[in-house]
């Protein structure tokens, strides 16, 4: 559902005064996977160690925040998607590069289902993100829900970021992950964060592009203490080949990576995040991330990834509405003094307040008052 008010006057800057968090400072994500993956889980944790809950929630215990229904909590799945939001800082830490250093971002986060009767329930959140985590399973590796999800991410050309979860289970491989992602799905997908150890003995991951080892502390800190330490001696060939494959893979799609390698100039990691943040965007590659969510090992460093590569409302291209005098289509692109263009993404019925319609602004803003155009039923 496409809208349009009356003419706002333009402004060279897409930001309205108003707005707390500034437009390149904004993250709009999804998260999505096959039933069973760790969504859920892993949205928990995202909250917790950004501060929105004080307390981890558990699925099997009917305690998250997203899955918020009576069937969801007796079931343990997710039904209806989920919208939440969170702020988060990247920690500036010796040795580690990071893009958006100290600098806060605001997260909107919808948890989508993962069970194949509520497919269309993905597919409409799905049409409404910047960009998207797509969790696998360590053990199953691409199952055909992922397939599903997958290729309606690839119909709305959503960026993804794909977070191997489930690293501490009996039978976990990352690899055979990764090559399930490479027969099945086809994706250009090479990790960025590699899980250091697995099953009982998973301790924290290996950032290929900084080419440091995290470790993440077992005890009550519930995973929010972390140690950023040189890579471990047994370790070392590992995050090499990883790193040598990783820039050979940008190297082949993004053209100043690749005229780096041809005049053999230093790639670092400055360039190297650019480059991936560039071909994630443009949808020509995936970063995979390995982790475990229920153990709340590596959530922190998949959410600095999401900040890096995952692109903001003003990286995607104008949204298309209907002029509503021509009912011509128009672009609409992402300025908060534009003309208003929004999609409503769900309808939903609360017994207390009524009916709630969640919409998705792509430009202009909406106040009390306002009517909006419909272009589907053609009315105000």
């Amino acid at each position: 559902m496409a809208s349009a008010t009356l003419d706002k006057p333009k402004s060279s800057n897409p930001n309205s005064p108003n707005r707390k968090f500034p437009l390149e400072k904004t993250r709009n994500i999804g998260i999505a996977a096959h039933i069973d993956a760790g969504k859920t889980t892993l949205t928990e944790r995202i909250l917790f160690y950004t501060g929105m809950i004080h307390k981890i929630g558990e699925v099997h215990e009917g305690t998250t925040v997203t899955d918020w229904m009576e069937q969801e909590r007796e079931r343990g799945i997710t039904i209806t998607s989920a919208a939440t939001t969170c702020a988060w800082m990247q920690k500036k830490e010796a040795g580690v590069y990071k893009m958006f250093e100290d600098i806060k971002m605001r997260v909107n986060i919808i948890d989508t289902p993962g069970h194949v009767d509520f497919t269309a329930e993905v597919e409409r959140s799905l049409r409404v993100l910047d960009g998207a985590i797509a969790v696998f399973d360590a053990v199953a590796g691409v199952q055909p829900q992922s397939e599903t999800v997958w290729r309606q991410a690839n119909k709305y050309l959503v960026p993804r970021i794909a977070f191997i979860n489930k690293m501490d289970r009996v039978g976990a491989d990352f690899d055979a992950s990764i090559d399930s992602m490479h027969k099945k799905l086809g994706a250009n997908a090479w990790p960025i964060l590699i899980p250091l150890g697995k099953e009982d003995y998973l301790k924290g991951q290996l950032d290929v592009v900084n080419r440091k080892a995290v470790f993440y502390l077992d005890d009550d800190s519930m995973g929010s203490v972390y140690e950023v330490r040189d890579i471990p001696e047994e370790n070392k060939e590992q995050v090499e080949k990883a790193y040598a494959t990783l820039v050979e893979q940008i190297s082949n799609i993004d053209d100043e990576i690749a005229e780096a390698v041809l005049e053999e100039k230093e790639i670092t990691p400055q360039m190297l995040k650019a480059g991936i943040r560039r071909q994630t965007i443009a949808n020509k590659f995936v970063p995979v991330v390995g982790g475990s969510a229920f153990k709340n090992k590596g959530v922190q460093y998949l959410v600095d990834a999401v900040i890096d590569y995952l692109p903001g409302p003003l990286d995607i291209p104008p949204a298309v509405g209907m002029e509503p005098d021509t009912h011509e289509k128009m672009e609409a692109p992402t300025d908060d003094n534009g003309r208003f263009c929004s999609l409503a993404f769900k309808l939903w019925s609360d017994p207390f307040v009524g009916k709630l319609v969640f919409f998705r602004v792509y430009s202009g803003s909406l106040s009390k008052g306002d009517n909006v155009y419909n272009p589907r039923t053609n009315k105000r």
